[in-house]
């Protein structure tokens, strides 16, 4: 796989200043939204291929302006 999901790690105290970036991690699945033109897929972290499970992502990405784009999402 091109790219790779970063793991939530837990941690004793949030950091703090520009550099650092947070987010609360809830449960469920945390999948790469990859489109290429009309084409969009949705990988989980092990790489398998879940766009058939949620393919309202999948038409969501295809609205977006950006023809090639990658992003993450947790449905």
């Amino acid at each position: 796989m091109p790219y790779e999901l970063c793991l939530a790690i837990a941690g004793k105290q949030v950091p703090s200043g520009p550099d650092w970036l947070h987010e609360v991690k809830h449960d469920g699945y945390r999948m790469l939204v990859i489109r290429q033109d009309k084409r969009v897929c949705l990988l989980s972290r092990n790489g398998s291929d879940w766009t058939k499970r949620y393919p309202w992502i999948a038409e969501a990405a295809l609205k977006n302006r950006q023809k090639h784009s990658s992003s993450t999402v947790k449905p």
